[in-house]
């Protein structure tokens, strides 16, 4: 194990801090993380809408059984509440990829130290200018939502990348409107932007007339055939999920948040999944048809947080003879059930712990594969279509994001339940280790205890 460990440290180790430093990568996670609150806004009010408050929904039938809820509060519901919620999940979800060009955008530039701002703005302009002016068949002027849904996501994220490298680029080599030192410094900056912009937009409008007229269709439509359905069809083998989930686990060995460095590769693999998912069954009304999604570790094997130490801590009070684990698993239990695992990360520790080494890097994967042979190859759990937000509690996220499937919600009871049984014997080893380590033998050969 020292051997494997020291392996990792001089291989994995560089790797890690400079994917950790990567700006590109860096700019994606900081940029979704700034459309977080839209985001959860918008998931909160589709899981009402499709959990609780529609008649048809599993709660909302059961409600519907008392009279006066049917006959009042259901009308009320449907009159007032459900359109509102509609309205904000168009405004939030529906839109969403608008939102996330300007904060990556935004995100690099300032990584740059540039004019952040100013590149966010012109990136959502870049990207309107990759559009057709007038989609098939309608009036000019029209552009269809699909346009910011799941289909524009890696269309999105390339536009923002490449239109803030190539503002700040230009910016870098001084060709800029100075204005005078009496000029105000807002109106200076401003105008320092204007042929950096000039020359960004231009580029991306050139090259979106190119593709309508010489390829015959839109740079989003043609990154969403070559690039993005590939990547999505790659990321429903369970084969890819379970090893960028061990990769996120061997950085979290060695004391870096593994989370944070594979999170840009899950959402982009998973993300766009998890939104066609939402828009079938919101908008066509069909069924989703990708069983991998970007919260499927989440509810079946990352329980608790990275490691799904929630088991650990359930294995702890059941088998552990520790008096500091079971304090240290007290302390935990709270932050635990919220999804916050530092505590029992950095307390048992985790890091670079030889004998939890083994279920805390493989057990994540192993029950990646148990959630997606009971979802894709056994149709027994629902798939999912809802993001809750990530500090629902295991097993309430998974009813939640399926919209109150209940066998997807049995699964990840389960899923937890076998989190335990993994962690079990290492908590028994650790009971040993206690043993050995309360025990001394002193300078004649006599056993004392410390």
């Amino acid at each position: 194990m020292n051997g494997m460990t020291a392996m990792l440290e001089s291989k994995v180790l560089p790797i890690a801090n400079k994917l950790g430093n990567q700006r590109h990568l860096t700019a994606i996670k900081n940029g979704f993380i700034a459309t977080m609150p839209m985001a959860l806004v918008g998931a909160v009010v589709v899981m009402f809408n499709n959990v609780i408050i529609g008649s048809e929904t599993l709660i909302g039938m059961e409600l519907n059984k008392i009279g006066f809820y049917a006959d009042t509060i259901q009308p009320f519901l449907d009159a007032t509440i459900a359109p509102v919620f509609g309205q904000m999940w168009w405004g939030t979800l529906a839109l969403g990829v608008i939102f996330t060009i300007f904060t990556i955008s935004y995100s690099l530039a300032k990584t740059y130290g540039d004019d952040a701002l100013s590149a966010g703005v012109i990136a959502v302009a870049c990207y309107l200018t990759l559009l057709p002016q007038a989609m098939e068949g309608g009036d000019w002027g029209t552009i269809h939502w699909t346009s910011f849904g799941s289909q524009a996501i890696f269309a999105g994220l390339i536009t923002a990348m490449f239109s803030a490298e190539i503002f700040c680029a230009i910016k870098r080599k001084g060709w800029v409107i100075k204005m005078p030192d009496q000029v105000p410094a807002m109106v200076s900056k401003a105008f320092s932007a204007v042929i950096p912009a000039f020359i960004t937009i231009f580029v991306f409008a050139t090259t979106s007339t190119i593709f309508l007229n010489v390829i015959g269709t839109s740079l989003p439509v043609w990154i969403n055939e070559i690039l993005q359905q590939p990547l999505m069809a790659l990321g429903q083998s369970p084969i890819s999920l379970m090893l960028i989930i061990m990769i996120q686990q061997i950085f979290w060995f060695f004391g870096i948040h593994g989370a944070l460095i594979v999170g840009p590769a899950l959402d982009l693999m998973y993300g766009p999944a998890m939104a066609a998912n939402s828009e079938a069954i919101l908008i066509h009304g069909t069924e989703p048809v990708h069983a991998i999604t970007r919260n499927f570790a989440d509810i079946y094997a990352t329980h608790g947080g990275s490691g799904a130490t929630f088991g650990l801590i359930i294995a702890i009070f059941l088998f552990s003879k520790r008096k500091d684990h079971k304090s240290l698993a007290k302390l935990s239990i709270g932050p635990g059930i919220f999804q916050i695992n530092e505590p029992i990360i950095y307390g048992m520790p985790m890091v670079l712990n030889p004998i939890m080494a083994v279920p805390f890097i493989f057990g994540p994967p192993l029950l990646v594969l148990v959630g997606w042979f009971f979802t894709a190859v056994i149709p027994f759990a629902g798939f999912m279509y809802i993001s809750p937000p990530w500090v629902t509690p295991p097993v309430l996220v998974a009813f939640l994001s399926s919209g109150g499937n209940i066998p997807a919600t049995i699964l990840s009871a389960a899923t937890v339940a076998l989190s335990v049984l993994m962690y079990a014997p290492f908590v028994l080893m650790a009971n040993a280790e206690e043993s050995v380590e309360e025990t001394a033998v002193d300078y004649d050969g006599s056993s004392v205890t410390e």
